[in-house]
């Protein structure tokens, strides 16, 4: 069963002006990143390098690991497929509402799967062979604290949990667990480098883990499984990270009046979170028609929530864009509310 994603401008001929249906970051790629890539257009000619040696190197230096704990993937989803073919046919916890990936993945390579809710996994009694936890959560923006994800470790030896991090950097919040990666072995910490820099069309992601997993999981990776633009985008981001890595604290204030512009309409509840993306729920269950509605009277995208599991057609995801952009959302969802 394939639920769909965000951002499904390739299905649209009209002209989007604002598209909140993404969550990756909403000014773009660095402008230095994009010229860097240019210079390295030539280096299509060859093949990339098999495993991402170079690029390895430069994450385990700045994440202060060693070599042998981290594989380069194709986006965060690779990851996802990855690990799940590394463990498959056992039993797998997934989490309710989230990516729609880990199940499909778990489900390709015959795993067992149970299904919880996300906001029940510090009570639940974990039996399965690995977990995948979105943290901060996609769609919703529930967080865990790293003291909890480590008390959950700790707690639950014999499961094995992935933490999808592709979102970390979009909250107020500080979760990251890649610290923990020394302390426990049952941690598989999976980060995505295309929502930070806004570099989706590259798909490139990676896997944080001890050196027994990251060699169980490697088995199944083809090589040459990240192509030679994204490795040069990675280094060069590595190489210069402090100089790329976007700003977010005017970002988050602009996230802020959003919530409090979009609850203050009659109909329209935001769910709570410290994410930059959030969920709203509508009175009546039309997402879908408000979508489309959005598409052909403003030229605006939204995210039409109803398909991810547990959630139904009270439920559209946005996620902030610019305050000009964010006023004509905000306009355009009072016009559809005074034409009902």
């Amino acid at each position: 069963m394939d639920y769909g994603h965000g951002d499904d401008l390739y299905k649209f001929k009209t002209q989007i002006k604002a598209n909140f249906s993404s969550n990756v970051w909403y000014k773009g790629p660095p402008t230095s990143l994009l010229s860097f890539i240019k210079t390295r257009l030539s280096s299509v000619e060859s093949y990339p390098a098999p495993s991402a040696e170079l690029l390895i190197k430069k994450i385990a230096l700045h994440h202060h690991l060693d070599n042998d704990t981290i594989i380069v993937t194709n986006g965060a989803t690779e990851a996802f497929y990855l690990i799940a073919h590394a463990f498959q046919k056992g039993k797998v916890t997934l989490c309710t509402p989230s990516f729609s990936e880990y199940e499909l993945a778990s489900k390709v390579h015959g795993l067992d799967q149970e299904f919880i809710s996300r906001k029940n996994i510090l009570t639940h009694s974990f039996t399965s062979d690995i977990a995948f936890i979105c943290n901060p959560n996609n769609p919703d923006g529930y967080e865990n604290t790293p003291e909890e994800i480590s008390t959950l470790l700790q707690k639950h030896p014999t499961t094995i949990f992935i933490i999808d991090e592709a979102y970390v950097d979009f909250t107020s919040s500080e979760l990251s667990c890649s610290s923990f990666l020394n302390l426990h072995e049952n941690l598989i910490i999976v980060k995505s480098l295309t929502k930070l820099f806004c570099i989706p069309g590259l798909r490139l992601g990676y896997i944080l883990a001890s050196p027994n997993i990251i060699r169980s999981i490697k088995k199944y990776k083809m090589p040459w499984n990240v192509n030679t633009l994204a490795l040069q985008a990675g280094s060069f981001i590595f190489d210069n990270f402090n100089n790329t890595k976007p700003v977010f604290e005017e970002y988050f204030k602009n996230v802020t009046k959003l919530k409090q512009q979009i609850n203050a309409i009659e109909g329209f509840h935001v769910i709570p979170s410290k994410t930059s993306y959030f969920l709203i729920k509508i009175a009546n269950p039309v997402s879908s028609a408000l979508k489309s509605y959005l598409i052909n009277n403003h030229h605006i995208l939204i995210r039409d929530a109803s398909n991810f599991p547990s959630l139904d057609k009270h439920y559209i995801r946005v996620s902030c864009q610019t305050p000009e952009k964010n006023q004509l959302l905000i306009n355009a969802l009072k016009q559809w509310k005074n034409s009902l």
